[in-house]
């Protein structure tokens, strides 16, 4: 097949490897890597003095969301325009399963609102509330639609969100029988409900009474129960967002014993500490699970140094400033979450690779492909290999750049990462072989993204 386009003498990062290559790239796909300068094709794009990475996988997004009464500014094409600005070529959304109804109308429903609109591909975990014989006949199905993976909250019971341990373990049996996975917000509702109203009643409203209302125990009490129930169901389990040093090691300890038990981070949790609460706009850095001090973010950056954390995601949740300061006269109104999808590069790189605590390799491997493989959409995505789809970003490892509330795509606000200089950002983004983003513009059209039919998890 000639080659439709090629990448040319770019710093090319491999799953073992980095250094100059040419990407030759035909019917959207990576069909060779050859010595730079030796590749050929119709068009040549030159990448001189740029890494060459695969394309972002951002496992967990939230985009056209409504929750505690305020609606996300991202809609699926705004924020799938973001994600490219951002080098993500994937992301994956969620479809709620809404009490009463069956989850097949959720992947439905998610599916129409995204199709036409979505800018880069996606994929869709599936949020399950209500768990009964149909919903439980379900599951292959959904597996079989391309939802392979599930999540419950243990919170949120007034969003009509909490599933109790009883269904979640006849779930997590489900899921295991079907070959799905299983995803968890794991808090504990009950150490939160009581923590928020002491709180309350004594006037304490500020957003600081968010993050003590949530302790790290809340978060390790629902992972260690959640690794017991999906222990005994056989069942894979994920542990989204998590921000707990003591539930940290839960985890390693499941992995050592060989369990099928993962979790990622949240660049935010990277980023921040819970001193930002104290500041005047502290509403701003509302979500759940909340900030932690800085040993709790230096332990997250441990484990994605050690491989323990599949990925890091941007748990994006665009919220404007005028939307989060609606609920700010008490922490416990404000919607929870805070954008990211378009900062997860730079911010990974930056506090990553260029201050030391990661290697480029390990680096790759939190942002692209962990998350691909976990998911199920290896070797498809996530790598530089021949035959994968040529999703790629080329980035900047030395123009620096300082956050502000204009760097955001969009009309959010405000941006949890004002101030900070970053580096590390793309200038190019290319999907499926064809260039979708150049120099923070958008250069593709509503509904290029694809739907991914993901497989099963991998190891």
């Amino acid at each position: 097949m000639p080659a439709d386009l090629v990448l040319a003498r770019g710093t090319v990062v491999q799953p073992d490897h980095a250094g100059p290559a040419d990407l030759v790239i035909a019917g959207g796909k990576i069909v060779d890597i050859v010595d730079p300068g030796a590749g050929r094709g119709a068009e040549v794009i030159d990448a001189d003095d740029r890494l060459v990475l695969p394309g972002g996988v951002d496992a967990h997004v939230h985009f056209l969301i409504g929750f505690m009464g305020q609606r996300s500014v991202y809609d699926f094409h705004s924020g799938t325009v973001a994600a490219l600005r951002g080098g993500n070529t994937s992301v994956i959304d969620f479809a709620l399963q809404r009490r009463g109804r069956s989850m097949m109308d959720g992947l439905k429903h998610r599916r129409v609102q995204a199709d036409r609109h979505v800018a880069c591909d996606y994929g869709l975990h599936l949020i399950a509330t209500d768990v009964n014989p149909s919903t439980l006949a379900e599951l292959p199905a959904a597996i079989a639609g391309g939802a392979t993976s599930f999540k419950v909250y243990t919170v949120y019971e007034k969003e009509q969100l909490k599933v109790e341990d009883g269904p979640l373990h006849e779930l997590m049996h489900a899921v295991g029988r079907a070959g799905g996975m299983m995803g968890l917000h794991a808090e504990n509702a009950s150490l939160i409900d009581h923590a928020i109203a002491r709180h309350l009643a004594a006037g304490e409203v500020a957003p600081r009474f968010h993050a003590l209302s949530r302790p790290a125990l809340a978060e390790t009490e629902a992972v260690s129960r959640g690794l017991i129930l999906a222990e005994d169901a056989r069942c894979p389990l994920h542990i989204f967002h998590l921000n707990s040093a003591p539930a940290l090691a839960l985890i390693e300890a499941a992995q050592a014993r060989g369990l099928p038990a993962s979790a990622e981070t949240c660049t935010h949790y990277l980023a921040l500490t819970a001193e930002t609460y104290d500041r005047a706009d502290g509403h701003l850095y509302v979500m759940s699970p909340p900030l932690r001090d800085a040993a709790t973010r230096t332990a997250m950056w441990a484990g994605i140094a050690r491989g323990s954390l599949a990925a890091v995601t941007s748990d994006d949740a665009s919220y404007s400033a005028e939307a989060k300061a609606l609920g700010a006269e008490s922490f416990d109104r404000i919607a929870n979450g805070v954008p990211g999808v378009e900062a997860r590069l730079p911010l990974l790189y930056t506090l990553g690779v260029a201050q030391g605590r990661l290697t480029l390799s390990q680096f790759v491997e939190a942002w692209s492909t962990g998350p691909a493989r976990l998911f199920g959409l290896a070797p498809q995505k996530g790598s530089i290999v021949r035959g994968a789809d040529a999703d790629l970003v080329a980035i900047d490892p030395n123009a620096r750049r300082r956050m502000s509330v204009d760097s955001h795509y969009g009309a959010i606000g405000y941006n949890p990462f004002d101030g900070m200089e970053l580096t590390g950002w793309p200038v190019l983004t290319l999907l499926r072989g064809e260039v979708a983003m150049r120099d923070g513009i958008f250069l593709g059209k509503p509904g290029q993204g694809r739907f991914l039919l993901r497989g099963r998890r991998g190891v």
